[in-house]
């Protein structure tokens, strides 16, 4: 069944549960919450609305939201509405790929759309906290620097290696979920790009707000570096596999 035979949303949504991606290594948060949305906004969406208009629409969202951050945010309550503008924006992010799997599948340049804007957004974000930080002169200026170049360069590390990864790794993705993987899905919680939407609802106080970054920062360096070496192991075992069971 595919989205041309499913009619109803109660059954366009039974689709998607049973068609979800990898379950193992994802934060918990994108796991538990974010997918679960993602998927109602898929299972709604009208029969015109193609996977490139929810990616769109989450990107208006996610760069209003930053747009926001990097020229007028002060503090207040005003400013927390950065943080609603990043968190629907990611829900329709999770969206588009599921609204992709109801139509038979998605395809090579939505995927490249859909990363593209991921990457240019990781980017951006920090750029904009930088920004913020600075007219906000809640910290000095060389920790602004400090925190937002450290926060990016992770981020973005863990974006691009984890998208290369996928691409090299011969291994099967898991799929079975075991209290393993639950316990590594709950300690990356606080590195979810989702928590980190969240994150900016803070910045109506911006003293916590700079706290909880600072925190996310060190977090994410940990993290990051976890799995750098993770995926250097398994591409450094799966090179030995190959040379002593040549094709």
């Amino acid at each position: 069944m595919t989205d041309t035979t499913a009619s109803t949303f109660r059954q366009r949504f039974e689709l998607l549960r049973a068609a979800q991606k990898r379950r193992t290594g994802v934060p918990l948060y994108t796991l538990a919450v974010n997918r679960p949305v993602g998927r109602v906004i898929a299972a709604a969406s009208p029969h015109g609305i193609t996977p490139n208009h929810l990616t769109a629409i989450g990107a208006l969202f996610t760069f209003a939201g930053i747009l926001y951050l990097l020229v007028w945010a002060e503090g207040g309550l005003a400013s927390a509405l950065v943080g609603v503008a990043l968190v629907v924006g990611f829900f329709f992010d999770s969206a588009d790929g599921q609204l992709a799997r109801l139509r038979g599948g998605g395809s090579a340049a939505g995927e490249w759309l859909d990363h593209v804007i991921d990457g240019i957004r990781i980017v951006l974000l920090h750029i904009a906290t930088l920004a913020f930080l600075l007219r906000t002169e809640a910290v000095p200026a060389w920790l602004a620097f400090t925190l937002c170049t450290v926060f990016v360069v992770a981020a973005s590390a863990t974006f691009f290696a984890g998208s290369l990864f996928e691409k090299l790794t011969t291994g099967a993705p898991r799929t079975q979920v075991t209290s393993g993987s639950r316990l590594r899905s709950a300690l990356m919680l606080p590195v979810d790009y989702g928590v980190t939407c969240w994150l900016y609802l803070l910045t109506a106080v911006v003293p916590v707000f700079v706290v909880i970054y600072a925190l996310a920062a060190l977090a994410k360096v940990g993290t990051t570096s976890m799995l750098l070496a993770k995926w250097w192991r398994t591409l450094r075992r799966e090179d030995r596999e190959r040379r002593s069971n040549p094709s």
